[in-house]
């Protein structure tokens, strides 16, 4: 019966989870455009942290309730980067071919490397402590600053976050709109917030559950079920930006996503408290930086895309790497 409420927990926790940063994305970006904050900049920070909302809350509330290891966390932080790379530039890929813009590969892509490796470093003895955290995390604001100072100098950088901020909120097409009504805003903001609080909360009790009725540990879970649910966001903007002929928002979208979870998502979890893992995490950073490395050299080449048959590629490496973690565990 445990079992029962705990699969019922955790399907309920990703609705809230989902939802939750649905309304927290709608109420909050209508607010900031009324208080006059240019919609480039809303694209960079109010649509970029609420599509992370889900890891964050989950990565912190899973570390802050374990007094022991910060296996459910890291795999949610590991894992969800994983996916993003392998399962959701996969099936964004095999629908169409995603044309990347140059600036992506010849910047920003190589940041996220860059950076992916200082992480991995960083993690691989299992323990990721206060000062790397907030290190990390103050990487992520100066990311923030260097992209906004950018896209008001260049116009072609400031209509794609217009687009993005459309392509986040397709089902509320008024979030390109100015609030209206502030006080239903704020209620937005609140509801959505407490469902990310809820959502997460329900999350991570119904995982341990069902870790423990598998007989496989945190980590693994982390690594899976908890990375795909709480990346359900950037699959739904990425997959309308494929449906839409926008390959670089989907492959920007999943790159800014991989970026907010190393040094956000890490950065702020581990600074309010060290990150800690029982189980070995270095195969799966060797798995993360190997996916970085591989869409890196599938765009690299002229004329900067990922074709179809790449895609599927990523698809079918990515359910290789499922059936070897449930094998390890």
């Amino acid at each position: 019966m445990d079992i029962v409420w705990a699969v019922v927990q955790f399907v309920a926790g990703f609705v809230f989870l989902v939802g939750g940063a649905e309304l927290l994305i709608r109420g909050s970006s209508r607010i900031a455009l009324r208080l006059g904050i240019q919609p480039i900049v809303v694209g960079l920070t109010v649509v970029a942290f609420g599509t992370s909302a889900p890891e964050l809350v989950v990565s912190v509330t899973a570390n802050i309730t374990n007094s022991g290891s910060s296996d459910l966390a890291i795999g949610n932080i590991v894992g969800s980067n994983i996916a993003n790379l392998g399962l959701i530039l996969g099936l964004c890929g095999s629908v169409y071919a995603l044309r990347v813009n140059r600036h992506i590969v010849t910047v920003e892509y190589p940041l996220l490397g860059g950076i992916t490796i200082v992480f991995s470093w960083m993690l691989y003895g299992g323990f990721l402590g206060q000062l790397e955290g907030a290190i990390l995390f103050v990487g992520l604001l100066a990311f923030i600053a260097w992209n906004v100072i950018a896209a008001r100098k260049q116009y072609e950088m400031a209509h794609a976050a217009e687009e993005t901020i459309e392509v986040a909120a397709t089902v509320d097409e008024r979030i390109l709109r100015p609030s209206e009504q502030l006080w239903f805003d704020v209620l937005l903001v609140v509801m959505g917030l407490g469902g990310l609080v809820l959502g997460a909360d329900w999350l991570v009790s119904g995982s341990r559950t069902i870790a423990l009725a598998l007989g496989v540990s945190e980590v693994v879970i982390g690594l899976t079920l908890v990375a795909v649910g709480t990346s359900l966001p950037e699959v739904a903007t990425s997959l309308v930006a494929s449906f839409r002929g926008q390959g670089d928002l989907a492959i920007g979208n999943v790159v800014g996503s991989n970026l907010f979870n190393i040094l956000g998502v890490a950065g702020l979890t581990a600074a309010i408290k060290p990150l800690r893992t029982s189980d070995g995490i270095g195969a799966d950073l060797a798995v993360m930086l190997a996916f970085t490395a591989l869409v890196y050299l599938m765009v690299l080449k002229r004329p900067h895309r990922i074709d179809r048959w790449q895609g599927w590629l990523l698809i079918f490496l990515y359910a290789g790497y499922i059936v070897f973690l449930y094998m390890r565990g």
